[in-house]
């Protein structure tokens, strides 16, 4: 789905369809793949609902990647039936287009600004609780003509932004532990200043998960999101809080 600008700013949403064995495969062991799918698709849900609370000055855009297509119909503006279900009419809508990650974020940045966005944010769908000041810092602190990277705890980055074309600024391969270094030292030979918001968790690992878990799994102001109910009681986060 695609309409004129409200704003000269546009938050991303970069997701895939929540398909067991092609999401969350890194939390399999100990996950099973459909487990690892529905936690994902609670991931989803939650985010869903929080920006559309989301108070700011942005056009939220959910940029979504099909590796299996099974369930594709309509042209190749129109959700998959999974996303659909959870983002409805909601937000704007974009296909991902390319074999990798490197093209198809490369990809989503230039058809943005094609449309005439001043400023796009792109973030990851594997921190549901990302707080939103860090959102709203992205477009604040996004320097003239620079980057702007929320670092992740593993070396990479939650959270990317740009106000004019990305050339030269990706890596070819993103699930590096380098990969917010790379993307940094790019930048700066391009001559394009960097601005870092503070690191964040997202839930890539066994590891990650358990530290997710840790603080949100404490919080009282979550037990309604998906993603505390999903695994709130589960038997292999539990497994893994005894190893």
């Amino acid at each position: 789905m695609t309409s004129a600008p409200r704003s000269d700013r546009a938050l991303v949403l970069m997701v895939k369809v929540p398909y067991p064995g092609l999401c969350k495969t890194r939390l399999c062991p100990p996950l099973e793949p459909g487990e690892a799918a529905r936690l994902y698709r609670c991931f989803l849900e939650d985010l869903a609902r929080e920006l559309s609370a989301w108070e700011t000055d942005a056009d939220v855009i959910v940029a979504w990647a099909d590796d299996d297509r099974r369930e594709r119909e309509g042209d190749d503006d129109g959700l998959p039936g999974p996303l659909a279900a959870i983002f409805g009419e909601r937000f704007q809508t974009l296909a991902q287009q390319g074999p990798s990650l490197t093209d198809r974020m490369e990809g989503v940045f230039r058809e943005l600004f094609a449309r005439g966005y001043r400023q796009v944010v792109m973030r990851n769908s594997d921190s549901p609780h990302l707080p939103p000041r860090l959102l709203d810092a992205a477009f604040r602190e996004l320097p003239p003509g620079g980057v702007v990277l929320g670092p992740d705890l593993d070396g990479g980055y939650y959270l990317v932004g740009l106000d004019a074309d990305p050339d030269g600024v990706f890596p070819r391969a993103m699930s590096t532990d380098s990969v917010l270094e790379q993307t940094q030292a790019a930048a700066e030979a391009a001559g394009r200043p960097v601005a870092l918001l503070e690191p964040f968790l997202d839930v890539d690992t066994p590891d990650d998960l358990v530290t997710f878990w840790l603080e949100f799994g404490s919080r009282a102001d979550v037990r309604h999101w998906a993603t505390w109910r999903e695994l709130d009681g589960h038997p292999a986060l539990e497994r893994l809080g005894d190893d």
